[in-house]
């Protein structure tokens, strides 16, 4: 892949990519700073895509992974007051706060599907491409992801 194709298809994810970055950190400097490490070392390794349909899968896969190591790296635990504050002047519903704060308690991998499904929209087919499980696997967590939402939402709502 050469250099003008990487710049104009990370121009074309760069939003998306920060969306999903901050629905792991919650936190738009933290956020910013995982989207430029993971250009960086997409950046590094660009002989490695070979194809352009590839990309995307790639440089999600380099993003979900500095979002897990930023996490790890800093115990970073958000106070749900932070996200008030700083998405307040935006409108930010407390659904929205309701729901974030129900994903973030999910598993890792099964906050990861449902940010790639619902945050990226990716398919299953692409979700499975990008962390390397099989498909079926990917709608065992995807259907235990929801059903915890779900509980978690609908407070009374549990089918345990």
């Amino acid at each position: 892949m050469d250099k003008k194709l990487f710049l104009k298809l990370i121009d074309e994810r760069k939003e998306v990519l920060y969306k999903t970055a901050y629905m792991y950190v919650k936190n738009q400097q933290d956020a910013l700073d995982i989207l430029d490490e993971t250009i960086y070392k997409a950046y590094s390794s660009i002989n490695k895509i070979r194809e352009e349909k590839y990309f995307n899968t790639y440089v999600t896969r380099i993003l979900i992974n500095s979002s897990i190591d930023f996490i790890r790296k800093n115990k970073k635990i958000v106070y749900v007051e932070e996200i008030v504050s700083e998405d307040s002047e935006r409108g930010f519903k407390e659904e929205k706060l309701d729901l974030f704060t129900a994903i973030d308690k999910l598993p890792e991998m099964e906050k990861t599907i449902i940010i790639l499904k619902y945050f990226q929209d990716l398919k299953i087919k692409e979700i499975s491409e990008v962390l390397k499980k099989p498909e079926s696997s990917i709608k065992n967590y995807l259907h235990k992801a929801l059903t915890s939402l779900r509980c978690d939402l609908k407070e009374g709502y549990c089918n345990e």
